[in-house]
């Protein structure tokens, strides 16, 4: 019986006696036909599943990987020292009538490319960066409309960051194009070279020379580089201050970790504006300061200050 289909079986029981089956004698019976009819076990092998098994561990294996890839291996802006590109110059514009315009704040090179530039390029200071305005000599008429970027890249280091993106509109002061923009603030003191780019390819390049960044007394700024610190007079000077309800007049400190002497100076002609980029109030103080001699010093503003030092002037330098 043990090669019987189901229906042959059924077939051989009808063949067997007519006669009552007790209770022991049917499970035994019973027992018997799925002991035989019960399939073995097989293994069976499914190539789609073991595909999924062996992406889900690469996955496992390889995003550790990458993980540790990219934490050892930052990225970095640095390039090493770049070649100085050439260094820009002061010319002048031409007006309607023809006569010369800007001729102390329009820098760059002659015929090519110019900027109407702050006094001084100051690190960190998005002051005088805020309103740059750029002028081009090139094929009259083919680069308006463009867009053209400024990359600037520190000599000392090779770090490049870009500072401005914009479109160019018909020339005015006998330029061919020009365009208004502002600049992002140049992040280290020291050589810059300016690239004017359409796209990936260099149009112009020159350099400047941006200063360190002002003396800041916590939300007190004083609009001196630090590197103008030298030993002397400072008449009208400007501290800018952030925040509300300020005084009508602000006393700087001067104190001299050499002599532990204090000076005070005070600063007023309050001027309170808003700042564009940041929407917060400010207010702005007018005074002299001097600094007898050079050496080491304390100043501080609304009980905040900052160390500092004053350095000789140059033609008392040894």
């Amino acid at each position: 019986m043990t090669h019987l289909s189901d229906k042959e079986m059924l077939e051989k029981l009808k063949e067997l006696p007519a006669h009552e089956l007790n209770g022991d004698q049917k499970n035994r019976i019973i027992h018997s036909i799925r002991k035989q009819k019960a399939p073995k076990r097989k293994f069976s092998f499914s190539f789609q599943r073991a595909g999924v098994l062996a992406a889900i561990l690469s996955v496992l294996i390889i995003a550790p990987i990458l993980v540790l890839e990219n934490k050892s291996e930052p990225e970095n802006h640095l390039g090493g020292v770049v070649e100085r590109a050439e260094s820009g110059e002061y010319f002048a514009l031409l007006g309607q009538d023809g006569k010369p315009v800007y001729p102390d704040s329009n820098f760059g090179i002659p015929g090519r490319v110019s900027l109407l530039s702050p006094p001084e390029w100051i690190a960190g200071d998005g002051r005088s960066v805020a309103k740059i305005m750029v002028y081009l000599w090139w094929k009259p008429g083919e680069q308006v409309y463009q867009n053209m970027k400024v990359e600037a890249v520190h000599v000392d280091t090779g770090f490049t960051q870009k500072i401005a993106s914009f479109p160019l509109n018909a020339g005015i002061y006998g330029s061919d194009a020009h365009a208004l923009t502002s600049f992002k603030p140049f992040e280290k003191h020291g050589i810059w070279n300016l690239k004017f780019m359409f796209g990936e390819r260099t149009f112009e390049e020159f350099s400047i020379y941006v200063k360190e960044s002002y003396v800041k007394m916590g939300d007190s700024t004083l609009m001196i580089s630090q590197e103008d610190l030298v030993a002397g007079t400072f008449k009208n000077v400007k501290i800018e201050v952030e925040g509300e309800d300020l005084p009508e007049q602000v006393e700087l400190e001067l104190f001299s970790f050499e002599d532990g002497t204090t000076e005070v100076f005070l600063f007023s002609g309050k001027t309170d504006y808003i700042k564009a980029d940041s929407g917060k109030k400010v207010s702005m103080y007018t005074g002299d300061i001097v600094f007898n001699k050079s050496g080491r010093y304390r100043l501080g503003a609304l009980k905040q200050s900052v160390p500092i030092e004053v350095r000789k002037p140059v033609d008392e330098e040894d």
